[in-house]
This record gives structure tokens, sequence and C-alpha cells, in this order.
């Protein structure tokens, strides 16, 4: 039973390598790697450290750009990139910039998608541009950039490495963890499910086929066994996935307080604005919060991290005669709104004024008392 289901396994993999990439598969078996220290940033401000390229400034045009010189080799041997990044905040727009020996007066560019905190590899197969040898790699990070990002390492990874990666790699906490793995990732045609499906039909039909030449005695429970090795090899890698979750959670929340736990999740600098936010508050009182805020996530936690305060929030900021004398307004982030500190005067893109006091100001975030 096991070994006829491995056998499909084995068919179904060699076919489906030499189908995708005939003949490419067995060149190179290892990835290359490059750490994010041997970048040169050729725009911007950053730093070394720990091995990696930190960016934590744009030039004047808005940019950061690091370039690694003559990676050499060959696109096709190699049909996934992957820039191993991290940030706090995932607002910058990040671009994978290359240039062949094809054209290499040309550069060409995909851009880099955001998950979690971290970034997906880009699976260049399909992209025409990606053949010849690969003379220049290069990262562009456009404004805004709210938090620096790290460049820890650059891989181009083979075929086999990419199989690798979908069936035994680990993902971080996403909103979807408790459900299935990969996230937003953009999964590639060897993703453990479908392969696993098509190989227990595999094994199925030769099961079939096996007990109909009398070669087997058909028994039903080799259908069930079957259906149970091929379920148990996909739940058995999702719990070694959580098991690797669980390491992560470990680390970041072991043996700290509820406020530390807090500083230390996700919106941890939000968390830490609220607070101090709530020390500004009074205790208690017939008063209302409005948080305005652009981004929705924000918002939301945002009031969250003020509750049990009566909070409303608000995309745009409301007109005068919403609020009351002793109101507090808390803005993140609201460029478009000005604020007179001379004349205690809150000035909207309308037009219209509003007397309160400023209590708090952090970067670009304020909190006002509704006079």
């Amino acid at each position: 039973m096991a070994l006829l289901f491995a056998f499909s396994i084995l068919i179904l993999f060699f076919a489906s390598l030499q189908y995708y990439w005939p003949g490419k598969w067995q060149i190179n078996s290892s990835s290359l790697q490059w750490k994010g220290e041997t970048l040169t940033l050729m725009k911007g401000q950053g730093f070394n450290a720990r091995g990696g390229l930190t960016i934590d400034g744009l030039s004047g045009a808005g940019i950061a750009l690091a370039t690694l010189p003559a990676p050499s080799f060959r696109a096709e041997d190699y049909p996934a990139v992957h820039w191993l990044i991290s940030s706090d905040k995932q607002d910058a727009k990040v671009e994978f910039l290359w240039r062949t020996s094809v054209n290499p007066a040309r550069v060409f560019a995909r851009e880099i998608e955001w998950l979690g905190n971290s970034t997906t590899p880009l699976y260049m197969a399909g992209d025409i541009n990606w053949q010849g040898q690969i003379i220049e790699m290069m990262l562009m990070v456009h404004a805004p950039l709210h938090a620096p990002l790290t460049i820890e390492a650059v891989k181009a990874e083979p075929p086999l490495g990419i199989v690798w990666r979908e069936w035994f790699g680990t993902e971080q906490w996403l909103g979807t963890s408790m459900h299935f793995m990969g996230g937003n990732e953009s999964r590639h045609w060897l993703a453990p499910l479908p392969f696993v499906a098509v190989s227990l039909g595999l094994a199925l039909l030769g099961y079939a086929a096996l007990a109909w030449r009398k070669i087997l005695v058909f028994d039903h429970r080799m259908l069930w066994a079957l259906v149970f090795l091929a379920w148990f090899a996909l739940d058995m890698r999702w719990q070694i996935d959580l098991l690797h979750k669980l390491g992560l959670t470990q680390q970041r929340y072991a043996g700290k307080s509820w406020e530390e736990k807090h500083l230390a999740a996700d919106d941890g600098p939000l968390f830490d604005l609220m607070q101090q936010v709530r020390a500004k508050l009074p205790p208690t009182g017939q008063f209302r919060v409005y948080l305005i805020a652009d981004d929705e996530y924000i918002r939301g936690r945002g009031a969250y991290h003020l509750y049990p305060f009566n909070v409303l929030s608000s995309q745009e900021l409301f007109a005068p005669k919403q609020f009351k004398p002793g109101d507090f307004i808390v803005i993140l982030g609201k460029d478009e709104i000005e604020f007179d500190v001379a004349r205690k005067l809150l000035k909207g893109s309308a037009g219209w004024k509003l007397s309160a006091e400023l209590l708090l100001v952090a970067e670009n975030n304020v909190l006002l008392k509704v006079l």
C-alpha cells in the first residue's frame, strides 16, 4: 500500500519536472545565495548590520537602489528569485530589477509582493525577459518608507529548490494559518495539495489495474488506506509548520508581561501610541474619542486599544458641529489636516475651523481636546 503510493509520487514527480523543465532540473541542485551585506547601496541611505543591508532613507527622488553586480548565472537554470526582505511596515513599493547578456542595455523589472512582514519569492520561469546570462541584479525601493527595510539575503533557486520550499518550507503566522498554508503567496504547480491529490489518483488507478489483472486481491479497505496516507502526509506537513509557528510565538511572547506582549506584536508601535493617548484621557466622563486615520486596519486596532472609552473611528474628520467641548480627537497620519498651535485652531481641508488644545504629538500623529 505505502509502496504503491510512494511509487505514484515518484512517477508524477519526475514526469512533472521533465515536462516543465525539460533537461534543466538535472543541471543544478543547489541554490545560489548572496548575503545582504554584499549589495552596494547606490541611492538612498542605509547601513550594513548582522550580514544584511538596512535601508532607512530614500534619495531626493524618493527611491533607494541596491545593486548586486556580476551575479553570473544562467536565468533558465534558476526559475525563481527570492529577496529575503523584512520590515515593520509594508507600505513601500519594492521592485526587483535585472539586466541580461541578451539585452544588456535594458533594465527589466518585477514588483515584489509583501506577505506579512516579509516578501514572497518571484517565479521567473514565465517571464520572457528572464533568459540568457544574468549580469546584474538590483532592488529598488519607492516612497513611502515609513520604517527601515532590511535585505537579509538574495536567493536564486533551481527547480528542485522551488519544490523543496513548497513542500518543506515554513511560514510566519498569517490570518489563515489555522486553516491552511500558503497565505497570499503565488503557489507553484508543484504545491503539495494538488500534487498529493493527483498522486492519490494515480495510486488508486494503479491498484485498480493490479486488481483487474489479478496480481493483487481487491480489498476496499486498501482504497481507504491510500486516502488516509494522502491525508496523513498533508496533515503532517501542516502540523510541522504549526510547530514552527509555535516556536516563533514562544520567541516573541514567552516570559513577557501583558504590556510587553502587546509591544512585541505586529501592531506594537500603534499600541504604544494608544497607551500615550490613554494616559492623556480622563479616567471617567461623558466624552467621546474620535479616531481619524486613512487605513481601516489602523482605525480598528487603534479603537480596540482605546476601549472601553467611547471611540468613534472614521477616515475623514467630521464637521465641527459633530464635536462637543471636552471631546478628544486622535489624528493618525492625516497630512491634509492642519493645526495652528498659537491660535489653537484645527483647520480642515474644506476650510472649516475648530477650537482645540494640543495634548500630544508623536511624529505625524496628534491628540487634541475640543474646547
